[in-house]
Formats: C-alpha cells, sequence, structure tokens
C-alpha cells in the first residue's frame, strides 16, 4: 500500500459500514490494501439492502468516496450522499477549479476575468472541455494564475455525473448536512478506533485474505454484542422508569465504592408521592454494573455495603 500520510508496507484494509443511530456495524468487507476505498462500496450496499431488507436515506462517506461514478451509483439506489469535498490537484500559486464559475443555463464556465469559456467536445471518458479563446488568454491579466507555461489557452474539463457532486457540495452546507457528516466521525471513525485499541485489530493475525475477514468479522461480532447489550439495558431501564407512572415507585441512585470496584445500585422504594427523574443517561453511560433492590418499608442508607 502506498498512500498519501500512509506507512509503506503489505496491509489490508476493512470497510465497514456503520449504523448511524445504534452504532451497530452492519458490513465488513476485507480487501488488499492496493484496493481504492471506492471500489466495494456500491456492492456492499446491494449486499446490506439484500440481506436486511432496509432501504438507507443517507450515506455519509469520506474524501476517499468523492468520485463521479461513486455519486452516479449512489443516486441511482435513491439514497442521498453525504461525501466530504476534496479539492482538485493543482500546483501551487495557481487558480483552482473553485475559481471559475459555471452556468448551467448557458452550459458555460466563467472565468476570474469575466469572460466565457466555451464548450468543445466530449472525450470518451465522459468528460466535457470548455476552451477559451487563445487570443483573450494571451492578454489576460490572470494569465500567470490561470494558464500552464506551455499551454496557450485555458481547458477545464466537467464530467458529465459532476452534478450530482455539485448537489452533494451545496447540501454539505446546510444544517442537516453538516449534522449528517458530523454524525459519522462518531460512528464509523469510533468503530474503528475502538477495534484497533480495545480489539485488537491494529496488526493482522493470520496471513491471507479469508483468515484477516475472520479476525474482522469476529472483532466486529464482539463490537455489536456490546452495543446491543448496551442498548437493551437502556430498554430495561426505560420501561422501569415508566413503572413509576404506574405503581408510584421512588428510585434512587446511590454510588457506592467496594474493593476498588465502583458500582451502580439502585433502591426502589414505596412511597405516597412521586420523586424527581434522574438522568438515565448520566447514571448508565459509564458502564457500570448495575444491582436493584425492591424496598417495601422506608429509605435504607447502604454506604457500609
Amino acid at each position: 500500500m502506498m498512500r498519501d500520510n500512509k506507512p509503506e508496507g503489505f496491509f489490508y484494509l476493512d470497510h465497514r459500514t456503520v449504523d448511524s443511530k445504534n452504532n451497530i456495524i452492519m458490513d465488513v468487507h476485507v480487501t488488499p490494501g492496493n484496493v481504492s476505498d471506492s471500489e466495494p462500496i456500491l456492492k456492499r450496499i446491494d449486499r446490506i439492502k439484500e440481506t436486511f431488507n432496509i432501504k438507507p436515506k443517507y450515506l455519509g462517506l469520506d474524501a476517499g468516496y468523492s468520485t463521479n461514478p461513486i455519486f452516479k451509483g449512489i443516486i441511482d439506489r435513491d439514497i442521498i450522499p453525504v461525501v466530504a469535498y476534496r479539492r482538485s490537484p493543482h500546483k501551487k500559486g495557481m487558480y483552482t477549479k473553485n475559481k471559475y464559475i459555471y452556468d448551467y443555463d448557458k452550459d458555460i464556465y466563467i472565468c476570474p476575468n469575466n469572460v466565457a469559456l466555451i464548450y468543445k467536445t466530449t472525450t470518451r471518458e465522459g468528460y466535457k472541455e470548455y476552451k477559451c479563446f487563445e487570443e483573450i488568454c494571451m492578454c489576460c491579466p490572470h494569465k500567470d494564475k490561470c494558464v500552464g507555461e506551455k499551454a496557450k489557452y485555458k481547458i477545464i474539463r466537467r464530467h458529465v455525473w459532476e452534478n450530482h457532486k455539485d448537489d452533494n457540495k451545496n447540501f454539505l452546507k446546510t444544517e442537516k448536512g453538516k449534522g449528517i457528516y458530523n454524525r459519522r466521525k462518531e460512528t464509523v471513525e469510533r468503530s474503528f478506533a475502538d477495534s484497533k485499541n480495545l480489539h485488537g485489530l491494529r496488526y493482522a493475525r493470520f496471513r491471507g485474505r479469508e483468515k484477516v475477514s475472520e479476525q474482522c468479522l469476529l472483532t466486529a461480532a464482539v463490537q455489536n454484542m456490546k452495543k446491543i447489550a448496551t442498548r437493551l439495558s437502556l430498554l430495561f431501564l426505560y420501561y422501569i422508569i415508566k413503572f413509576d407512572n404506574i405503581f408510584n415507585i421512588k428510585f434512587y441512585p446511590q454510588l457506592i465504592i467496594e474493593k476498588s470496584s465502583v458500582f451502580k445500585q439502585g433502591v426502589f422504594q414505596q412511597t405516597g408521592k412521586k420523586s424527581s427523574r434522574f438522568n438515565l443517561l448520566d447514571f448508565f453511560n459509564r458502564g457500570f454494573s448495575i444491582n436493584y433492590i425492591r424496598k417495601q418499608n422506608k429509605y435504607r442508607n447502604y454506604n457500609n455495603c
């Protein structure tokens, strides 16, 4: 694998798809390190839809997936892409493609000198070429930053599916688009971090793609078990709290320390008045063990347990 800001060597890539609501890993696919991130993504989406019979509405991806065929494939599947923007390659000191404004109605580009670049032809790869007149470019004051040393006029290439990329860029500027993309780093990036730091997935313990796939699948299964157990416990506590409205039960959370271990202990008490709610997320999200004691009479102190 040879990538920017990555070590060189023999690696495998773990391609994961994660649910944004509960951070459940829905798909794991292992490829060699020289496979691009954008190659397996469309097939993995189809597999998830067929396996779980679900239809996602949004799909958050990083800048490595910002290619025109990926945008086209995602939109054809009735999914809204939320992909990070990646700047086009350019030389230092030269104008980027963002300096040129595209007019959708007239199908032309407007250069920084307010001159139109007119469509000329379409290549076999699907790129439309827009050119400016040589006489105008040679006398332009922006020539040094716009046209290369050997070129005599400016040429801009635009893919026939680039409208989808522009729509994604505009959606990323909205509050909803920003929220969806920010949620991505809280789910899939956190999933990879937990796998490496807590479950030993930083290094491949076997050779061969099939054996490495087993390691990645087992790691994902363990992570999902922990997530599902957490959600089920939250659901259990949710219904316990709802009983307060039916049986008029008062709940007292209490923290006790025993043998260098910290536990959360709750005490139920039958009372005639309703008590104020406690913060359920702050109570549970610390990952402590939870015990419940049902008491019929009055509250008893358990600090000396």
